[in-house]
């Protein structure tokens, strides 16, 4: 036998005995407590949704352990990071926020590579964003703020929850789809900037619908149109500003990633249980209050969602000349 037929030989027995191996790992998974990792802090809403999916995922896994574990920091990257530098096994993954999208357009450097560091696992849910505006503003739909934009001789302020955030870039996408005059206007939070919009400081933000709805229902601010792709859920007789232009589509988003190199078989495995539980009526009815809306990815799907996520992002960045050194 010659030495080349040897080598074939030694690896086609070496395959026959890890692939048992790794079918059992796939039946055995998960044999030991599963680590979420969460890139904010304790109590926040994505905290809130990650430990909705930790107990039900434990309840599908017999009562498994499946921990929530916040690392906050540096808008995302510090948790992130830690995902992408933790064995792949399957058994630490983590949530991953627009952020982890927005933050290569924008951040010359990072610790990862979202191209090649991670894993897609699957979506779990999204949450409208919204365009609101004090109720004084003399423009109800998005065809009057247009014009009052293109009027007005100084720019047309808009106020978001923070800078380089999803609301900014929304702003900013408008700015660019619209030809407008705008300027943005950074708060430390979602409720600073609110008040401010309501006491008339600032007379528009981008928000979360769920946050915004409560006072655009009592009449505090009035919705202008939803940034989605559909009407916003209670408010379907305001068209989104995806009607006037074309392909505008901001969402915020919470998916499952984890890093790379997971086995195929325990990335299969680990996908159909979160799929199982985001599509479950247990999982709808605990987000609602949440205001967020499930929604299931393969990890195929996901991938080709973030590619194009990320290509937008990077465009209204690069034009608007957002980025951190």
């Amino acid at each position: 036998m010659t030495r080349s037929r040897r080598l074939r030989w030694a690896l086609a027995i070496a395959a026959c005995a890890v692939w048992p191996a790794a079918a059992q790992q796939a039946a055995d998974y998960p044999s030991g407590s599963v680590k979420i990792i969460v890139p904010f802090t304790a109590g926040g809403p994505t905290d809130s949704v990650a430990r909705i999916l930790a107990e039900l995922l434990s309840e599908r896994w017999g009562g498994r352990a499946v921990v929530v574990e916040a690392r906050p920091g540096s808008g995302t990257i510090v948790g992130t990071a830690v995902i992408a530098k933790a064995p792949p096994d399957g058994y630490t993954i983590g949530i991953a926020t627009t952020a982890f999208l927005i933050n290569p357009a924008i951040r010359l450097k990072l610790p990862y590579d979202v191209r090649t560091d991670f894993a897609s696992i699957g979506m779990i849910a999204t949450q409208p964003e919204a365009l609101v505006a004090n109720a004084a503003f003399p423009a109800d739909t998005l065809a009057e703020v247009i014009e009052v934009a293109k009027r007005s001789a100084k720019p047309l302020h808009f106020a978001s929850p923070g800078p380089r955030g999803v609301g900014h870039l929304a702003g900013e996408m408008l700015k660019q789809r619209a030809g407008i005059n705008m300027l943005h206007v950074a708060y430390n939070g979602s409720a600073p900037a609110l008040h401010d919009v309501i006491a008339g400081r600032v007379p528009l933000m981008f928000d979360v619908w769920h946050s915004a709805r409560r006072f655009v229902d009592s009449g505090q601010l009035k919705l202008i149109a939803g940034t989605g792709i559909e009407p916003l859920p209670g408010a379907e007789r305001v068209p989104p500003i995806a009607q006037t232009f074309p392909g505008f589509n901001v969402v915020s988003f919470n998916a499952v990633i984890g890093p790379a190199g997971i086995p195929a078989h325990v990335l299969d495995k680990l996908s159909v249980y979160l799929g199982a539980v985001v599509d479950s009526p247990e999982f709808a009815a605990r987000t609602r209050a949440l205001g967020i809306h499930p929604k299931s990815m393969t990890p195929r799907q996901l991938d080709t969602w973030f590619a194009k996520e990320t290509q937008k992002w990077g465009a209204i960045a690069r034009e608007a000349n957002i980025k951190v050194d």
